[in-house]
């Protein structure tokens, strides 16, 4: 049921009537609610480990499985009305079709992928912890089996972001070729890129309630913060990308402008035409419009998400101390 439903709404931008995050809501409800019923949200008494972490993965991977979830929908909107804004600029509105059966396919093989690399790391986790040898309570093997789903939709949603940003610079980018709609586009991107690492980055902020009321050893601690770097450098890599690329299309534009107008001067100079003054004025006015395109690629607004998103992290491992002192003196 997960997985058609996710594909009923691939990329599109059509508003079915029924909000996006319903469904991911109502499956991390049923998740919390099945470890309740199994027991592995009963209170662990002081000290005893396994039931703390038990508790803690109950909590931290049903959240995180529906929030994966409702970035993925998102994502797809966000991409369908990228997609479709693109397209626009270039006059290929009928080719929307093909270019979302394409992402279907790719949608697909990660689909695959997701699926048997969430069961191995399920398995080898298992295996690891004794898990296959002996026999488990029902809460411990009810964990076990939805962490398979926790897995899919993180590794479907990493291999998506990274995905979905090279399929708009490869295949539609490519067909703009006028300097103003083409950096205009590259912006465009910039955004949904933007926007897609910052809902990743919000996932890294739930991740403490994992270390809820236990002991953070050192190394737990070197291996978080390797971690969460490598995910940020790995979900912001597209947007240095798509920023560096920006920079070197425009210095390129300009510097063409820059040729052509020093160029029409001395033919204006030589033969005082009206028409190459005009073009003159024309070239200036693009030069222009680039220029102020260009200031502002991201709005205060997305810089403000972006300072957020990322302050998010520490203020979350701020409010898991703060709630373990809570918990400590109740």
């Amino acid at each position: 049921m997960l997985i058609n439903t996710m594909k009923f709404a691939l990329y599109s931008n059509k508003d079915s009537g029924t909000p996006i995050g319903l469904m991911p809501l109502i499956t991390t409800l049923i998740l919390l609610s099945v470890h309740v019923i199994s027991g592995a949200l009963d209170w662990p008494a002081s000290g005893d480990l396994r039931a703390q972490r038990d508790f803690n993965s109950a909590i931290g991977m049903s959240v995180l499985t529906g929030y994966f979830w409702f970035a993925l929908r998102l994502m797809h909107q966000n991409v369908a009305s990228t997609v479709i804004s693109l397209l626009v600029k270039t006059n290929q509105l009928s080719q929307f079709g093909a270019h979302r059966k394409r992402l279907a396919v790719t949608f697909n093989h990660h689909l695959f992928n997701a699926m048997i690399i969430s069961i191995m790391i399920t398995v080898i986790y298992c295996i690891m912890e004794g898990l296959i040898a002996t026999q488990q309570e029902v809460h411990v093997l009810l964990l076990t089996a939805t962490a398979v789903p926790f897995w899919f939709l993180a590794l479907l949603f990493l291999f998506q972001i990274f995905s979905k940003t090279s399929y708009l610079i490869n295949n539609i980018l490519s067909e703009t070729m006028k300097d103003y709609d083409r950096l205009n586009s590259i912006i465009t991107i910039l955004k949904l890129s933007t926007t897609n690492s910052i809902f990743a980055m919000g996932a890294l902020a739930i991740f403490p309630v994992f270390w809820l009321n236990k002991e953070i050893p050192s190394l737990d601690i070197m291996g978080v913060t390797f971690f969460t770097g490598f995910i940020a450098f790995y979900l912001f890599l597209p947007v240095i990308k798509l920023r560096k690329k920006l920079t070197h299309e425009k210095c390129i534009i300009l510097r063409n402008i820059e040729s052509d107008i020093n160029t029409r001067i001395k033919c204006y100079a030589a033969n005082d035409d009206k028409k190459t003054g005009a073009s003159i004025e024309v070239l200036e006015s693009e030069k222009e419009n680039i220029a102020k395109l260009t200031r502002y690629e991201l709005s205060p607004k997305d810089k403000f998400r972006v300072f957020a998103c990322i302050a998010l992290i520490p203020i979350s491992w701020c409010i898991l101390l703060v709630t373990e002192w809570v918990i400590n003196i109740s």
